[in-house]
């Protein structure tokens, strides 16, 4: 009986030593803060990481694929606010001039050396609206 309640304790701490590590693990990466150009601009050198995310708009005209096409360089706009991007990878379908991006990299000498890239379309998410039948709203 003692030898099943032992064996039953040991198990218990093993698993909780296993379940700590794990959350240890997983919380001691680094977290990447999502700013807006603006904030990076002014604070870059306040934060201890130079690694951020940001969300904007693909400036018009400013797409240039490197001879490979696997990078691209491109300006971000948040406003009146604007940020080189430098992007090495497969690009995203949807990734065009005007197209709303979200970017997460290092930011290093004023552009932002991105490792992550994605597209949001907004159309693809917005509910259609139809206009009712008129023959069926009348009870026809």
């Amino acid at each position: 009986m003692k030898s099943h309640r032992m064996k039953f304790a040991v198990l218990i701490v093993a698993v909780a030593l296993i379940t700590f590590g794990w959350i240890t693990i997983g919380t001691s990466e680094e977290e990447v803060p999502y700013v807006s150009i603006a904030e990076l601009l002014e604070k870059q050198d306040t934060w201890k990481q130079n690694r951020f995310r940001l969300g904007g708009l693909v400036e018009m005209g400013s797409i240039t694929y490197s001879p490979d096409r696997l990078s691209v360089d491109f300006v971000m706009l948040q406003g009146d606010h604007r940020l080189p991007v430098h992007y090495s990878g497969l690009t995203p379908d949807m990734f065009k001039d005007e197209v709303e991006v979200i970017i997460e990299g290092e930011y290093q000498n004023g552009v932002l050396y991105a490792d992550n890239l994605m597209t949001k379309c907004a159309s693809r998410y917005e509910v259609e609206i139809t206009q009712p039948d008129s023959d069926a709203s009348q009870g026809i």
